[in-house]
């Protein structure tokens, strides 16, 4: 079974986002969404909270026909969590399955530094997004596809930025979690 999985703060999940979940639905059995807690590599801790950002990832994929896992071993997680950790949540929950990592270009310049990462790339097929139309060259050993002809060019850090000031950027997300960031006046207070 081909299990592919879509980690991110999603803070809001965007019409991007729903881009690349619809396009990998394609070629998997089983699809996760995984929420996380903060990234290590960030230092901004997500604004929203995680209630807030699982509902809104709910009602991104609320008019997907395929089942979606929402798995909240991250976003729950007290203490600082590494993908690696992730990948063995995974494997130890779906034993048997073929892993499948979906991350962006940007994040995929920095593999290499990511905790573990030898662990990771032994394990698990990368699915890359070129957001940044990012050149890169594959370490050794990496089982890497990408997203042919694939470009976002939506940030949450902008969509935020824009509710902070006063507009709502309802082309770059869903009516429903447009609707929900207002009903619950997420993101309007300055960052």
């Amino acid at each position: 079974m081909n299990l592919y999985f879509f980690g991110g703060s999603f803070d809001p999940p965007h019409k991007g986002h729903l881009s690349i979940i619809q396009s990998c639905l394609k070629k998997s059995q089983q699809f996760i969404l995984i929420p996380t807690k903060q990234s290590p590599f960030k230092d901004q801790i997500p604004v929203a909270s995680a209630h807030h950002r699982i509902r809104m990832l709910e009602l991104l994929i609320s008019n997907i026909d395929h089942l979606i896992i929402i798995d909240d071993c991250e976003i729950n997680n007290l203490a600082t969590n590494y993908t690696y950790e992730t990948v063995r949540h995974l494997q130890a929950n779906y034993s048997g399955s073929n892993l499948y990592m979906i991350i962006g270009g940007d994040q995929l310049t920095h593999f290499h530094e990511w905790k573990n990462y030898r662990e990771i790339m032994d394990v698990v097929h990368i699915v890359a997004f070129n957001r940044d139309k990012t050149q890169y060259k594959p370490l050794e050993g990496m089982q890497i596809s990408w997203l042919e002809d694939f470009y976002i060019d939506i940030s949450s850090t902008t969509i935020r930025e824009k509710i902070t000031g006063g507009h709502f950027p309802s082309k770059d997300l869903t009516p429903e979690v447009l609707e929900y960031i207002q009903s619950n006046n997420l993101y309007s207070n300055p960052i």
